[in-house]
């Protein structure tokens, strides 16, 4: 009966070892001081930094210095509660040099007995950073033009006689074909009193 229960165990180590190897997010396996015992293949593909210079450090000097206190209290408060989980965004160096973001999510499972470590799973989201912030952009853009269009500033000039707007052009435009394309109004017609007394001297016929 035991033997039949170690194989099964090993059969499912495998394909969780492979999706683990194969994972495009990195993967590490902490001690209780923060020191690397383990990390999956991705971390030194996106990263660039060697086995060796990874396992058994705790990798803090890779946070960038206005992330490092965040991350350190989150691990800290994550210590403090055996099965808890935790996420914070920071920002990691490359190998070259450059800034990476990450999305990090932590479990506490020292008290597992088969893991007895903490486990980090780290996403890289700088695409998606950078699309969120092209999509912010553009949105701004499109409310700074929108600002614009529904704002009427400046001198007018304005016929004395037909009472035509002159347009940036220089062509002249009835003036409620150039404020509607300029500002969200419509315009109503009516008369004026004066006017109705000038075009209708008897009051108007009914």
């Amino acid at each position: 009966m035991t033997d039949q229960l170690t194989d099964s165990n090993a059969e499912l180590e495998e394909p969780f070892r492979l999706l683990v190897e194969n994972s495009n997010d990195i993967l590490t396996i902490r001690e209780a001081d923060g020191r690397v015992r383990y990390t999956n293949p991705s971390f030194y593909r996106l990263l660039g930094y060697k086995r060796e210079e990874i396992i058994g450090s705790t990798c803090f000097e890779l946070l960038h210095p206005e992330d490092r206190d965040t991350v350190l209290m989150a691990l800290d408060e994550l210590l403090k509660k055996p099965g808890a989980r935790d996420s914070v965004q920071c920002r990691a160096r490359h190998a070259e040099g450059f800034w990476m973001t990450f999305e990090i999510v932590a479990s506490n499972l020292l008290d597992h007995p088969e893991v007895r470590g903490l486990v980090v799973n780290g996403r890289h989201i700088d695409e998606r950073a950078k699309q969120e912030a092209e999509k912010d952009e553009l949105i701004a853009e499109l409310k700074e033009t929108l600002a614009g269009l529904n704002t009427l500033e400046g001198i007018l000039c304005v016929c004395a006689s037909c009472k035509k707007i002159q347009t940036e052009g220089g062509g002249w435009q009835q003036i409620e074909a150039y404020v509607r394309e300029r500002a969200p109004v419509e315009f109503s017609h009516g008369m004026c009193p004066e006017c109705v007394q000038l075009w209708f001297p008897g009051g108007p016929k009914r």
